[in-house]
């Protein structure tokens, strides 16, 4: 009896030890898949729901969060700015999402002046933004905008919120976008900023029926096609700005000094070669002889003969 007990024992540890080793065996070789508690995810330019117009901000990264009634996206625009903080353009599209929502909600109420004073606070810290009471009006309808100035950097805050008719039917997503540009570039101008909310567009939205926070296009201009109804090329107009431009910069003229001529370098002498007589010598002209009186030479006097030299006379 105890021999079969502890034979019985033996199989026991021995099955559990089988089994525990199976199950690290397991763990080993299946793979990871970690869970991530934030639902922002970078998703690169190419699924950007927005986009800057051609020659505005480059885009640099878009982080994409997912809400259970809404999905956000933060543009990332390239920036030349002493201002601290980033150039954003964020979209917030409001519809029906799937499986891939988050958990948590985000708000989709009306736009208020305290709402947009935080905003800019964090946006722009120490920045004094003055906001626009000029209207302004882009393909998607109204929007509003801030400008301050900090050295030579000129900032913008533009805010803009589109929902779609309030007489829809029933149970039909309507659907909401909000629209937010945080922009600040050195020694750039209102209309420059501008631009960019004005011309940047929407490249994406819910495919479900009926979600169009944009209205029904527009009508075309009834004047096109119609005779007696000319049409002449749109003249610019002068735009409004809120704050004064920027003072030229004073040139002060740079006081130089005169520098005394130095003396003026000798002429270099370049040596005279007498010319070269060819031919016969002729005597100059009388004119051009010397007044000295030419002395002849005196005649040569043969020496007279010495005594031991001549001959011997002979005596008779």
């Amino acid at each position: 009896m105890r021999h079969e007990k502890a034979n019985g024992k033996a199989r026991l540890v021995s099955a559990t030890s089988i089994a525990l080793l199976g199950f690290i065996l397991a763990g080993c070789g299946t793979p990871t898949d970690l869970q991530r508690a934030s639902t922002n995810e970078r998703i690169g330019a190419v699924k950007a729901l927005v986009l800057p117009p051609p020659g505005g901000p480059s885009v640099v990264d878009v982080v994409e969060r997912r809400y259970s009634n809404a999905i956000q996206q933060d543009v990332a625009l390239s920036a030349a700015s002493n201002v601290p903080g980033q150039n954003l353009l964020r979209v917030q599209l409001f519809g029906p999402m799937g499986t891939e929502a988050g958990q948590t909600s985000l708000s989709n109420l009306p736009i208020t002046e305290t709402t947009i004073q935080r905003e800019m606070r964090a946006a722009f810290p120490g920045v004094a933004m003055q906001r626009s009471p000029l209207y302004a009006q882009n393909s998607f309808g109204p929007f509003g905008y801030a400008v301050g100035r900090s050295g030579r950097d000129l900032c913008l805050y533009a805010w803009q919120r589109v929902t779609g008719p309030t007489r829809a039917a029933p149970f039909s997503p309507r659907g909401t976008m909000q629209t937010r540009l945080r922009l600040c570039q050195t020694g750039a101008s209102e209309q420059a900023l501008l631009s960019v909310m004005y011309g940047y567009t929407v490249t994406g939205g819910f495919p479900a029926a009926g979600w169009n926070p944009f209205g029904p296009p527009p009508p075309p201009d009834p004047r096109l096609g119609v005779t007696g109804k000319p049409v002449f090329p749109a003249v610019p107009q002068r735009m409004e700005t809120v704050l004064e431009p920027e003072p030229e910069p004073i040139r002060r003229p740079v006081s130089r000094r005169a520098v005394a001529p130095g003396p003026a370098p000798a002429p270099a002498q370049v040596p005279v070669t007498a010319p070269v007589v060819r031919g016969p010598i002729v005597p100059p002209p009388p004119s051009a002889a010397t007044a000295v009186p030419i002395v002849p030479a005196p005649p040569t006097v043969a020496p007279a003969p010495s005594n031991e030299t001549s001959p011997r006379q002979i005596q008779p």
